[in-house]
């Protein structure tokens, strides 16, 4: 009896001490579920881990990964044909005798002003080289080739004359110039007709990235311009809001209100949160909406060319790479002859943010039947998506 006392005696000091330790391994336990579940919610958030971020090497492993090529190509091709209408239109090919008369006063940029105009009948081969760099970019035909076909010519145009410098020229061959660093021919491109090796091969995230870091920054810029004085207050542009456009908000508003709330504080606001609101997938609806609403009223509101356009071609940017197949494929079958490639080459594609693509074997598709789909793409976009 006294032995079993001397026992319950010996073991009563240590029983704080297995229970503090049973406490301290939930305690763990339910840190490191945290952890797990924040984790996850990042990844959900962002399409990585804060893991990938804390070594270079990691980082690199990242914009490494592969991604659907889909949303790039669909892109290029957009792109390409819009700088064709542009090159005919913005670019002066239409009036390129009176643009570049001999003696016409030029004034030319600081670091650039070596540069000369060509002969009359050269700059109509410059102007055609542009052009058949930017239908080389469309169709991915050649497409290094014709990547470097555009922008040599662009930049050489563009440097010509200050004058006509704008804020979207200048996007123009920024985009452009990145669009050759990339892999964007392997998707819909008469490249992959030609190599099947590059036909629904996987492109590295960083071509995504690096775009999406661009029109975030075309958005952001520019509402950090429209925080001056004259814009804050409504003084910008009071002319617009008499525009026929805004007549639905009239019913509600008087021109004075929508002049300084819609026209002035929208575009602001409209600006600033746009980059943001079209990267996460719960406000993206909401950002393509009004994104998309603000681009077709400026189509209308000013002469910028295919500027509107071009920020509605890279809109689809900023959704999972895989979205033109998903979309194509709810389109009838007898149509898939004229219509992008919808089956993916390896297992996954709508999930961004795995790590490991399963490579499959790739579907034999008809060149014959690839092509025809290219050409239809061609005339559909031509016809409908040029400026009204």
């Amino acid at each position: 009896m006294e032995r079993g006392s001397c026992e319950t005696a010996a073991a009563a000091p240590g029983a704080p001490y297995v229970e503090k330790s049973k406490k301290k391994r939930r305690n763990n336990a339910d840190k490191s579920a945290e952890s797990s579940r924040a984790v996850s919610r990042m990844q959900r958030l962002f399409g990585f881990e804060l893991a990938d971020l804390s070594s270079w090497h990691r980082f690199v492993c990242l914009l490494n990964r592969p991604m659907d090529p889909a949303s790039l190509g669909i892109f290029r091709f957009l792109f390409g044909m819009l700088m064709a209408l542009d090159i005919t239109q913005e670019r002066g090919l239409s009036h390129l005798d009176y643009k570049y008369l001999d003696g016409t006063p030029v004034c030319r940029f600081p670091l650039f002003n070596f540069l000369e105009p060509l002969p009359m009948d050269w700059m109509y081969f410059v102007y055609l080289v542009m052009f058949l760099g930017a239908v080389g970019i469309m169709l991915g035909c050649f497409y290094r080739l014709a990547c470097l076909m555009f922008i040599s010519t662009y930049w050489y145009v563009f440097f010509l004359d200050k004058t006509a410098w704008n804020n979207h020229s200048y996007l123009y061959g920024l985009i452009g110039f990145q669009l050759t660093l990339m892999d964007a021919n392997r998707y819909w491109s008469v490249d992959g007709l030609r190599n099947p090796k590059k036909r629904n091969a996987h492109v590295p995230l960083w071509n995504y990235t690096l775009l999406r870091t661009q029109i975030f920054l075309v958005y952001f810029i520019a509402g950090v311009k429209k925080l001056d004085a004259d814009w804050v207050e409504g003084y910008s542009m009071k002319y617009l809001a008499h525009h026929w456009l805004f007549d639905p908000f009239r019913l509600l508003l008087p021109v004075e209100l929508i002049s300084l709330m819609v026209v002035h504080g929208g575009g602001l606001i409209l600006d600033l949160s746009a980059g943001y609101l079209l990267f996460f997938d719960a406000t993206r609806p909401v950002a393509f909406f009004f994104v998309s609403y603000f681009h077709c009223m400026n189509s209308q509101l000013f002469s910028i060319g295919m500027f509107a356009y071009t920020m509605l071609a890279t809109s689809p940017l900023f959704c999972y790479t895989d979205w033109p197949r998903r979309f194509f494929g709810y389109f009838p079958e007898f149509l898939r002859p004229v219509l992008p490639l919808v089956d993916p080459d390896y297992e996954g594609t709508h999930k961004e943010t795995s790590k490991n693509l399963k490579v499959l074997n790739k579907p034999k598709y008809s060149v014959k039947k690839h092509l025809v789909s290219l050409i239809w793409g061609a005339v559909f976009n031509l016809r409908f998506l040029g400026p009204s």
